[in-house]
């Protein structure tokens, strides 16, 4: 019976996108479908039968330590095209090189590959208009080599699963073919948040909250410039790292009262729970799993287009954006001047999230891949 290798070229862990090809092969797993996950390492407690991770405790330690940035990729790769050379298909995601991409179609198998975010000529576009607008010296690492490189793998694919409409319509605009690409989400896990809370806030003032890393493509700098310009009497919580961009430029806006920052938590659906509107203006997105996770928590969302990913409907259990601050101003101000109507989309808001569970995001993918390859499982 054939099956599905899933490679994955980073730490597998239980957070961020991660957790992604987990979750799906787990619930995958549990159905029957048989998936073994491929992947340098793992966290305990994610060592399934169907985990297959290159190193071990002693090497794993040995390997971040002391050998290349590669190394850990290299060793996936390695042990992937060793277990799965007489399988016929494999779906590849992030941190894989064009290599292992090229030796896996030798070996004539199919490829599903993974596109967390939009194709890299239409983000790279985005980020260069954001900065040149800021005025700032653009900080990413998009090139034309990796631009290329990624022309490249999706031309070898036979099948791109895209998590976020703009995702989808990035590919076609840069001349993916649309035979190839499949639809889909992101989604999120009732399991990670066992103390989740979904009743009402009763906060005085409303706490407005951002989740990720605090930077221009997640559109920090739009959200402050908002923030300032409705003058709320409410709280702007931050959860994430802030990288030094946004410190050198925008740091002043966190000595404020107003506005909170929490660089790292283990505990974010705590912040969830506390928090009366989820705010993401973000420029560039796949599928953004804080969306789904503060909308599962009745959080209404206030997004741009990005930031809504496959899950948020404007106007229906949320409110979606432009990326113009005046825009933004007055929706937050809405936000509090309209509190039942602001109570009405959170609740339709977590109705949505139980449509969005890894469950059933992992049925609905399998159901296109097994339309795609009939062979397959």
């Amino acid at each position: 019976m054939n099956h599905l290798p899933v490679v994955f070229g980073y730490h597998i862990n239980g957070t961020g996108n991660a957790s992604v090809p987990y979750a799906l092969c787990s619930h995958w797993n549990t159905a029957g479908l048989v998936s073994p996950l491929y992947g340098p390492s793992c966290d305990k407690g994610l060592d399934g039968w169907w985990v297959r991770p290159a190193m071990g405790t002693l090497r794993k330690k040995l390997v971040y330590r002391f050998g290349k940035a590669r190394a850990p990729q290299r060793l996936v790769e390695k042990l992937a095209l060793k277990k799965e050379e007489s399988n016929p298909f494999v779906y590849l995601w992030a941190g894989l090189s064009l290599d292992v991409f090229s030796k896996f179609k030798r070996q004539g198998k199919r490829i599903v590959l993974e596109r967390i975010n939009c194709h890299q000529a239409t983000a790279k576009t985005i980020l260069d208009t954001a900065y040149h607008d800021l005025r700032l010296r653009p900080d990413h690492t998009i090139t034309e080599a990796r631009i290329g490189e990624e022309k490249e793998k999706l031309d070898m694919a036979d099948a791109v699963f895209c998590p976020h409409p703009q995702v989808y319509s990035s590919m076609l605009d840069n001349g993916v073919d649309e035979e190839k690409l499949l639809a889909s989400s992101y989604g999120w896990s009732p399991d990670r948040f066992s103390a989740l809370d979904p009743a009402p806030r009763n906060n005085v003032q409303p706490v407005f909250l951002f989740v990720g890393t605090l930077c221009v493509r997640k559109g920090v700098p739009l959200l402050l410039a908002a923030w300032d310009r409705a003058a709320i009497k409410g709280k702007l919580v931050f959860c994430g790292t802030m990288d030094a961009t946004i410190r050198n430029n925008f740091g002043h806006y966190f000595d404020r009262p107003d506005i909170t920052h929490v660089s790292f938590t283990e505990d974010l659906g705590s912040y969830y729970n506390k928090a009366d509107c989820f705010v993401f203006p973000s420029l560039e997105e796949g599928g953004p799993l804080v969306t789904y996770e503060a909308m599962a928590h009745g959080l209404l969302p206030l997004v741009s287009v990005m930031g809504a990913g496959a899950i948020v409907e404007h106007r229906r259990n949320g409110l979606v954006l432009g990326h113009d601050v005046d825009e933004w101003a007055t929706a937050l101000r809405a936000v509090v001047d309209n509190r039942p109507r602001s109570a009405e989309l959170a609740r339709a808001a977590h109705l949505q999230a139980w449509n969005f569970t890894w469950e059933k995001v992992a049925a609905g993918r399998a159901e296109l891949l097994q339309r795609k390859f009939p062979g397959l499982w």
